[in-house]
């Protein structure tokens, strides 16, 4: 069997009804490409695993299904895990409860582009609609047909906004929205996929997007040719009434986010830090205790957009914005005074009080408390304690 082109990633948790409907949508797509379904799940305990199961029996392509116990909605293990499961070289992510039209992957494909993301958004059906929704009428792609005037205007006007915000380079819009997102297997790979400490409702795809952003990466509508239909569900539990509101809102805007996450695909270790040294003259036995104690190891190309950067005090050189992190390690606190050190996201020092009150301040030998602040622990803390 020959390699497929394309996965399609279906993320999914106790809606069978709902999934059988997305997998016909995808059998009937009008494509030549070789296909692979890879369903998600989110720890289903009703009926789903044997849908899956019914539908992958006669399906023109093959389908993987992969599942974990569930603990609390985990969209970003799902995306994660799915991407895992298949060695397609594109790959493209829906939620289960999005039909898609006969044509959508082919136009998010004739979108794609080198460092481009296809982003697209839904039509909501309503309850009373959903309820017409048969295996015959997602066949036909009759539903297409069953959205109004005013639902397209606001798609239109979403598409506009999004060639804007991109013409102008906004830091943060437009949102990638992750019910329909395509883009290749290395760019999902060069940020580590979805971070993982997002847990419950919301906020994942705003961190990704952003994220993706950070490798110069663009986020591009495709909602000017094609969009999702959803189907009505009663809405998730852990959804707040106001984004604002959400548990997840804190750690998003969280001072330090490294491009390439630490809790993702791969389970990132201390010792896989790209880290670069500002001054590369600088050395001496603190220097390397610091780095054996951290596990660093040392990049040294200076074109390359690290993890960390690093500049010591004593020592020369500045801080670049070719990095995520900068790290000030000061060996003698009372030069201090006489630097400018206002960009350094983390001061380390002796007594580990050295620093400004925006600063994260830390003991040089304090390997555990800079790893935390890495993964933004003493946010998901808080949140924990809420």
């Amino acid at each position: 069997m020959q390699p497929p082109d394309l996965a399609i990633i279906v993320t999914s948790y106790q809606m069978p009804w709902h999934i059988r409907r997305v997998l016909e949508s995808i059998a009937v797509q009008r494509t030549t490409r070789r296909l692979e379904v890879v369903v998600s799940d989110d720890g289903s305990t009703d009926e789903t695993p044997q849908v899956v199961a019914d539908f992958a029996a006669d399906a023109p392509f093959p389908v993987r299904f992969v599942t974990h116990p569930h603990t609390e909605f985990h969209a970003a293990r799902c995306r994660n895990e799915g991407a895992r499961l298949t060695t397609a070289p594109r790959l493209h992510f829906v939620d289960g409860d999005c039909l898609l039209p006969p044509n959508h992957l082919e136009q998010h494909l004739a979108a794609a582009g080198s460092g481009v993301v296809t982003c697209g958004y839904c039509v909501r059906m309503e309850q009373a609609v959903t309820q017409h929704v048969t295996l015959d009428v997602v066949r036909s792609g009759q539903f297409v047909q069953w959205a109004t005037a005013e639902q397209r205007r606001e798609l239109r006007h979403m598409h506009f906004k999004s060639v804007w915000y991109n013409l102008i380079g906004h830091p943060t819009k437009p949102p990638l929205r992750s019910g329909d997102f395509a883009m290749s297997r290395a760019d999902f790979e060069r940020v580590n996929g979805f971070d993982e400490n997002f847990r419950g409702w919301g906020c994942e795809d705003d961190d990704f997007g952003r994220r993706l952003r950070a490798t110069g990466m663009r986020l591009a509508s495709i909602l000017n040719r094609t969009c999702l239909y959803h189907l009505w569900h009663p809405p998730a539990p852990t959804r707040p009434d106001q984004w604002k509101k959400g548990a997840n809102v804190a750690y998003l805007q969280r001072p330090l986010r490294l491009t390439r996450c630490l809790n993702g695909m791969t389970k990132r270790t201390p010792q896989e830090l790209t880290v670069r040294l500002v001054d590369e003259v600088v050395g001496g036995p603190q220097l390397h205790a610091l780095l054996k104690a951290h596990g660093w190891i040392i990049e040294t190309s200076r074109k390359i957009k690290t993890d960390l950067e690093l500049r010591c005090i004593p020592g020369r050189g500045q801080f670049t914005a070719r990095t995520d992190c900068r790290v000030l390690a000061v060996f003698d606190e009372s030069q201090f005074d006489r630097i400018d050190a206002r960009s350094a996201h983390i001061v380390l020092s002796p007594s580990g009080q050295i620093g400004q009150r925006h600063q994260l301040r830390l003991r040089l030998d304090n390997v555990d408390g800079f790893w935390a602040a890495l993964h933004g622990m003493g946010v998901l803390q808080q949140r924990a304690a809420a």
